[in-house]
């Protein structure tokens, strides 16, 4: 009876052994899948970073090349061959390329907004402006060696439906190209209209606030009445 109690133990720590073996070779194997899993990943992302850095780089070269070529003028060797050039002109140069004819337009336009009264200029680069507060008389640019007008004439009737309703609108300008005296006497009395149209602008402000002055009188008057009463 003994001996078989202690084959008993002997078979029961032997199994025991035989468990924790199995467990720990298990341990062993799924440390050893997770190691070989997180390296493949880390190959998987440096050869993805690789990747994408290579085409950047190729990218990038790509968008220099093209941006050079595209800045960088042409030049030969050849007299003949014609060189371009992509630097942007500014108005001063035009105006200097301009014919003597448009040039003389262009001249007797600037003279013309000029005279008007409390007129102001404004220019830049790209072009030449005369205004009488916020309204514009015409703006002068140059385009292709041509003499390029623009004009807005300021309608009293749309400003006031526009300011009363409250809407978002803004007035498309016309554009005229002086390239005859018909085009050019039409600046001329375009600025003349626009000019007739500020001044029966600013009556009707002047008239308004004449009429809102006096309607605050009689509103003045009547509450003082009303207080005595």
């Amino acid at each position: 009876m003994t001996a078989l109690i202690y084959i008993f133990i002997i078979m029961a720590i032997l199994m025991g052994m035989f468990c924790m073996f199995v467990i720990a070779r298990d341990v062993v194997i799924e440390e050893k899948e997770r190691r070989e899993q997180k390296n493949n990943l880390k190959n998987a992302e440096s050869a993805a970073i690789e990747e994408c850095t290579t085409v950047v780089d190729e990218v990038v070269s790509a968008s220099e090349a093209v941006v050079a070529d595209e800045v960088a003028p042409a030049t030969v060797s050849d007299d003949s061959a014609v060189v371009f050039s992509t630097a942007t002109q500014t108005l001063e140069e035009k105006y200097l390329e301009l014919v003597p004819e448009y040039k003389a337009y262009y001249d007797e336009i600037v003279k013309c907004a000029m005279a008007v009264e409390n007129s102001k200029r404004y220019k830049n680069e790209n072009y030449e402006e005369y205004k009488v507060g916020k309204s514009r008389l015409v703006r002068l640019k140059i385009k292709r060696g041509i003499v390029v007008c623009e004009l807005v004439i300021p309608n009293l009737t749309f400003k006031t439906y526009v300011a009363d309703n409250r809407v978002a609108m803004k007035q498309a300008p016309a554009t005229i190209k002086v390239t005859d005296e018909a085009a050019f006497t039409a600046v001329k009395d375009s600025i003349d209209i626009a000019v007739k149209a500020i001044e029966e602008e600013k009556a009707y402000k002047k008239e308004q606030a004449k009429l809102r002055r006096k309607q605050k009188r009689e509103s003045a008057r009547e509450s003082t009445s009303a207080a005595n009463k």
